[in-house]
């Protein structure tokens, strides 16, 4: 039900009504209460109360025949006694005699009647009267008049004293039957007040909050506007209150609290609507002014930000010293006289400027820290970037994302490195089985009595081929194997001289058979290093078996150990007999030959299992190209 009437326009209605005559009660009984609490209602008789208040309007009257029908008329007797039949003494209670200070009577409306209240009143005034002589000087006369006034027993006549005493009777009697009148009339203010609340905003036939045409007016706006009009209401009632009796005193102040009432109401129910549909200051002129004059303020910041940090370091700098240097020479002239101030400011200046050059100190500081970590390959390591400021935060920032870049492509570098080394894996396995089978059968079929040369020959390709592909496979698995460290490296001390000679000696012949001429250089005394035999033996294999295979028949294969600075090198160089058309790097890669043709038969993959299972025993393999001079240079730290 309550709900239905927060959406009804006649209940919206009913309730205003309600509301204002509640309002219009309760500031009735209040001014009614403090009135009565002001004249003792609360505290003293009804008769004592009528003489307080009829003596404040016997004093009135007083006044008003004193300085209206004497003062204007003491010079003039007859017009004095015209006055005197001019009040009417049946349509008054009022009784007055007035005397001078000799006694006599002046002015009087009584003739003996009843009274029941009598007050003296004392005038004076003064009279100037000039020197008869003709001389400037005025002499002052003082004056002294006395009025008895007396009001009538019983209040006959219709007049003030006559209404003051019924309104009296009545108000004593209600007295404190305004009390809960008037908690009555505000218990019921605020339920309206309440039941408006809920309603604003709420129209039949419509969810959620409608708002209306005032609704839409900025409230500081509407505020204002309604401020304007009670000040200007207050204004016009105090200008005029003078002039107004009592009926239209009462008229005017009722009117007047009944449209601030309802002024209230409509500020009140309007805030209501605003706030039910949310974020009612943006709808407001000062919200709406500074908006602009925040957004005009981030504009100029944001342009002074982009200014600022596209300017050079160098100029930043300037700027910076420029404004420090400003700020001492105003400093230096305000206190050039004020020993004082002049201290003060400066201890000002360091304080700020310390902190702010310690702080400095402590971003380059980061900032080194940071790139040497990174410089060191650790990726991971991020620069604290927190109380950073300026281009120190935005190399910090920099160096981060360096960092994150370089490791986001090591570790895609090593993601497809450890690909291919599965691809190999796997798929020279795959291999494997099929191609045993193969150089099984081949072998059978050449253990058979074959009549036809043909076939011969072309069993022997098959063997050849496969035994070649055999060797392919291993070389892969190896090369797999090497690159990724899984193979076993068991480190002992070598006498690197023995299997020096012991390599070379087996590849001595081969090399006289390909037409080179091999020169060996190698010292008298025993070099030691930590290494594997068996992986150095295939270092060495590989690269004396690609000397071999590459070098340029009729040139000469220099081979080389020496102890240079506590490291065994050792070096093999030799003439291609193809153009060397690609780089060192290139070389050093899997599947890759100095000869681009690809006409011979190897694989590709010697240097780069020679490298890997260099590097597995903590050595080195460095390779250099000159034309067509090939050069392979190993290096391990000796042991002694």
């Amino acid at each position: 039900m309550m709900n239905k009437l927060t959406y009804s326009l006649a209940g919206k209605v009913v309730a205003i009504f309600l509301f204002v005559m509640q309002v219009m009660v309760f500031i009735g009984g209040v001014i009614g209460v403090i009135v009565l609490y002001q004249y003792g209602f609360y505290e003293t008789n009804v008769e004592s109360i009528k003489e307080e208040i009829f003596e404040n309007i016997t004093r009135e009257y007083a006044s008003s025949v004193y300085y209206r029908y004497f003062i204007p008329n003491k010079d003039n007797p007859e017009r004095l006694n015209n006055h005197i039949k001019d009040i009417p003494v049946r349509s008054t209670n009022f009784f007055f005699i007035l005397k001078n200070s000799d006694g006599d009577i002046l002015l009087s409306n009584y003739s003996g009647q009843e009274y029941q209240y009598a007050w003296m009143f004392n005038f004076s005034n003064i009279r100037y009267i000039s020197d008869v002589s003709g001389n400037s000087d005025v002499d002052e006369i003082y004056e002294n008049y006395a009025m008895e006034c007396f009001v009538k027993n019983p209040l006959d006549s219709d007049d003030l004293y006559y209404t003051v005493d019924r309104l009296v009777n009545f108000a004593y009697k209600i007295r404190y039957a305004l009390i809960p009148v008037i908690l009555l009339s505000l218990v019921l203010s605020i339920i309206l007040f309440i039941f408006l609340m809920c309603s604003a905003g709420r129209r039949k036939g419509k969810d959620g909050v409608v708002p209306n045409g005032i609704d839409k007016i900025p409230f500081d706006l509407l505020l204002t506007t309604v401020l304007i009009v009670v000040v200007a209401e207050a204004a016009l009632f105090f200008n005029y209150v003078s002039y107004l009796d009592t009926i239209g005193f009462i008229i005017f102040f009722v009117l007047f609290a009944i449209v601030d009432v309802l002024l209230f109401l409509l500020v009140c129910m309007s805030f209501a609507t605003r706030y039910k549909m949310g974020k009612w200051w943006k709808n407001t002129l000062i919200y709406r002014v500074i908006s602009i004059i925040i957004r005009f303020f981030k504009m100029f910041l944001n342009f002074m930000k982009y200014f600022f940090q596209n300017l050079p370091v160098a100029v930043k700098t300037l700027f910076v010293l420029s404004g420090i240097v400003f700020l001492e020479f105003i400093g230096l002239y305000i206190g050039i006289y004020n020993t004082d101030f002049l201290i003060m400011f400066w201890i000002l200046e360091k304080i700020i400027l310390i902190p702010l050059i310690i702080l400095v100190s402590i971003n380059l500081q980061k900032l080194k820290k940071g790139g040497q970590k990174i410089a060191a390959g650790d990726l991971n390591y991020q620069i604290d970037t927190k109380y950073m400021f300026w281009d120190f935060k935005q190399h910090g920032e920099n160096l981060n994302r360096i960092g994150e870049g370089m490791a986001k492509a090591v570790e895609e570098r090593l993601k497809s490195e450890r690909f291919k080394t599965e691809l190999i894996t796997n798929v020279s396995h795959d291999i494997k089985t099929p191609l045993t089978s193969i150089i099984n059968y081949v072998d059978l079929i050449k253990k058979e009595k074959i009549e036809n040369e043909k076939l011969k020959e072309y069993i022997d390709v098959l063997d050849r081929q496969s035994m070649r592909l055999k060797k392919l496979s291993e070389d892969l698995i190896e090369a797999s194997k090497a690159s990724t460290g899984n193979l076993p490296v068991n480190l002992s001390m070598t006498e690197i001289g023995v299997l020096f000679t012991q390599a070379v000696g087996e590849y001595e012949e081969r090399i006289k058979n390909a037409g080179l001429e091999l020169v060996l250089n190698k010292p008298e005394e025993e070099i030691y290093i930590l290494a594997d035999g068996r992986h150095l033996w295939r270092v060495f294999d590989n690269l004396l078996s690609n000397i071999c295979k590459y070098s340029m028949s009729g040139t000469r294969v220099y081979i080389s150990l020496e102890k240079i600075n506590g490291q065994a090198v050792i070096t093999f160089r030799n003439i291609s007999k193809y153009p060397l058309n690609i780089s060192s790097d290139e070389l050093l890669e899997r599947f890759v030959q100095g000869d681009r043709s690809r006409n011979t038969e190897g694989s590709g993959l010697g240097l780069s299992i020679a490298k890997s299972l260099t590097e597995l025993q903590k050595g080195k393999l460095e390779l250099y190209i000159d034309g067509d001079l090939f050069k392979v240079i190993l290096k391990f730290d000796t042991v002694s």
